[in-house]
């Protein structure tokens, strides 16, 4: 039995040696997660306009457009519990923050990071924004959530000083920017359904609270928030359920009332935007992100006097 053990433990350590060596050359690899964590914490009292969400706004907003100090913290598919972290985490650093920016999609209210496709990024929340919100290790890893090929590419990436950085020095996505378009029919038509929850409107009622911490801890820091329904090509608005985009417009309507520092506007069919703006169906490009970061800057110089469908029209 001694002996059986002892054979276990001889073939096992060089296991546990690796996996241990590999998570802490992993996490050395500087990838967009911990890029934002240290910027954020080296410069967040320099910002003044912070963009937080989804890809909707990591590859739609470029700071750098805006005509004051902005940064991009927003990821792929970062649901509200992350953007409420995220503004938690920083904001007694946040000393000269005036406007945070939001998107409130068709999916936002109806879905969380850890339920959906991309449900293995919660990890990096734990991993590089030392968030603990799971005790699951799944979401504490990189070694044990990767594939053996993936490990052995970020492991030879480290040896070789590459980096697993996606975004711009401020934070926006640049996966989008100069790539070739998706089909927007299919793009349209796949993406609503992706989207689309049907009757599965549980976390609704979760996410309306998360938005209003949100609303609250800005008022606490006085700051502005501007949130926004992105632009969506023809065939993702023709596709997408009325009942669930009518609830999303009614529920975010009952929360804004509470809020007189909030504004709001719907850019889903706003027809400045064209076809050549976007990259898929629900996704600008960075031809689209210049345009829409102009006129949510045009809206912050002007104070909100700008004409575009809102949502109380």
């Amino acid at each position: 039995m001694i002996r059986f053990i002892y054979k276990i433990v001889v073939f096992t350590f060089p296991i546990l040696i690796f996996i241990c060596f590999s998570e802490f050359i992993i996490k050395q690899i500087p990838n967009d997660y911990s890029y934002k964590n240290e910027y954020l914490t080296k410069n967040a009292q320099h910002i003044q306009i912070l963009i937080l969400g989804s890809s909707h706004s990591f590859f739609g907003i470029n700071p750098k457009y805006f005509s004051k100090n902005s940064f991009n913290a927003a990821h792929v598919s970062q649901s509200l519990k992350y953007d409420l972290f995220i503004l938690k985490k920083f904001k007694k650093n946040f000393s000269n923050l005036k406007v945070l920016i939001l998107p409130i999609s068709y999916f936002t209210l109806f879905t969380q990071l850890e339920d959906g496709q991309e449900h293995w990024r919660a990890k990096y929340y734990s991993l590089y924004y030392n968030c603990r919100y799971h005790s699951n290790l799944m979401y504490n890893t990189e070694v044990m959530t990767s594939k053996p090929l993936t490990i052995i590419e970020l492991l030879i990436k480290y040896f070789n000083g590459e980096n697993n950085i996606t975004v711009s020095n401020l934070g926006f996505g640049l996966s989008y920017t100069n790539t070739a378009q998706s089909d927007l029919r299919k793009s349209g038509i796949s993406a609503a359904k992706r989207h689309t929850k049907n009757s599965n409107m549980n976390l609704l009622d979760t996410n309306l609270k998360l938005l209003s911490n949100i609303f609250t801890e800005c008022d606490k820091m006085g700051v502005h928030p501007i949130i926004f329904t992105p632009p969506a090509w023809k065939s993702y608005r023709d596709n997408i359920d009325i009942k669930q985009f009518s609830m999303m417009k009614t529920s975010l309507a009952s929360v804004l009332k509470k809020y007189a520092n909030v504004k709001y506007y719907d850019f889903m069919e706003d027809d400045r935007f064209h076809k050549v703006d976007y990259k898929d169906a629900d996704h600008l490009n960075d031809i689209g992100a210049k345009k829409l970061t102009r006129i949510l800057d045009e809206i912050i110089q002007t104070n909100d006097k700008i004409y575009i469908k809102n949502l109380f029209r």
